[in-house]
């Protein structure tokens, strides 16, 4: 039992190892913010991020889109591949798929004293997705008694005004949600990624794509 449990680790590790050593590296977009005062912040960091929101002097609504147009020009690529990054490691490297620049982005918003929700549902009408790839992680944020879907997934979206319509149960992510998701989720990439490779493809759009692009 003990060899066989050890060769299945061992086999599992040599198909997943390559595919977290293929990874795209990190590209960070590295976006400038200007002040109001004419001075320019370098975004690197959610830390970065927080001081130009608050170096804006925006409030209210005008503050959540600001926080949610400078998260998205954080990243440049969507990523279903680097599935391992925290949201704040996301952000960093430029990669990363809703529930982790939707999480990067949340911790922005708290950090601006924002009461924030992020919810999810298993399935949502937004371009063209596999059937297995249709959940969403996004954001619902309290602002004048309402609560507003917020989202940096594309460039346009607003507060209250985002690119997707949920067509199941919108709830609350809680830790197993997002472990679920990532465990459902890993084995479809690894089997996507080799299947291509062994085919001489590139990996499918659905999984790593220019970000705010359709699949």
């Amino acid at each position: 039992m003990k060899k066989s449990l050890k060769f299945a680790a061992l086999a599992a590790a040599a198909v997943v190892l390559p595919v977290i050593l293929k990874a795209p590296p990190p590209e960070p977009a590295l976006p400038d913010y200007t002040a109001p005062d004419g001075s320019t912040i370098q975004l690197r960091t959610i830390d970065d991020v927080v001081d130009a929101c608050r170096a804006s002097g925006e409030q209210g609504i005008e503050l959540v889109d600001l926080a949610t147009s400078l998260v998205h020009r954080m990243y440049t690529h969507y990523s279903s591949w680097h599935l391992w990054l925290t949201p704040e490691q996301s952000l960093q490297d430029g990669h990363g798929n809703s529930i982790q620049y939707n999480l990067a982005l949340a911790q922005v918003l708290r950090r601006l004293g924002l009461t924030v929700h992020p919810v999810h549902a298993s399935r949502v009408r937004m371009e063209h997705h596999p059937w297995y790839h249709t959940g969403h992680t996004w954001l619902q944020v309290e602002l004048d008694g309402r609560r507003l879907d917020v989202c940096a997934s594309r460039p346009g979206n607003r507060a209250g005004q985002v690119a997707f319509v949920p067509i199941t149960e919108v709830r609350p992510l809680s830790r197993l949600t997002r472990a679920d998701n990532v465990a459902a989720l890993a084995p479809i990439v690894v089997v996507s990624l080799w299947r291509g490779w062994l085919r001489g493809r590139p990996a499918a759009r659905w999984m790593y794509r220019p970000f705010g692009e359709t699949a």
